[in-house]
């Protein structure tokens, strides 16, 4: 019975989450039809993303993927470092919605972290 309420969080979550990136993508698209070009750390953010994959897969070859994560956070942020140079001219500064697109983010990303830390807890005191 607990395993399926957790399960069930966990697919609400997915598809919050999903649903969330669907309309965050459609917005962005809007923004940048009205201003041509990159918001200032875009490249950056692309450059620490692909990191954070690169050094997802380094850590499960060390087995110890929070040690790879944490190398591939600086590969990418060296990697989005170029970046940014390389699209220099591209680069204009983020609009008011931006900003707002933004915070909603961050405070979402905050809010599924804590549901996550929820339900690995209901998890975590239900198998002892």
């Amino acid at each position: 019975m607990e395993w399926t309420l957790v399960m069930g969080v966990v697919a609400v979550l997915i598809v919050v989450l999903g649903i969330f990136a669907i309309l965050k993508i459609r917005k962005q698209k809007e923004i940048r039809a009205q201003y041509p070009g990159y918001p200032k750390g875009y490249w950056m953010s692309q450059g620490v993303g692909i990191g954070i994959a690169i050094g997802a897969g380094i850590g499960a070859a060390m087995n110890d993927v929070a040690v790879g994560i944490a190398i591939g956070v600086a590969i990418g942020a060296g990697i989005g470092s170029q970046l940014e140079k390389k699209h220099a001219d591209e680069i204009r500064p983020m609009t008011d919605e931006e900003q707002k697109l933004k915070r909603q983010s961050i405070f979402f990303t905050i809010g599924t972290l804590f549901m996550g830390m929820v339900v690995f807890a209901i998890t975590y005191f239900v198998a002892k």
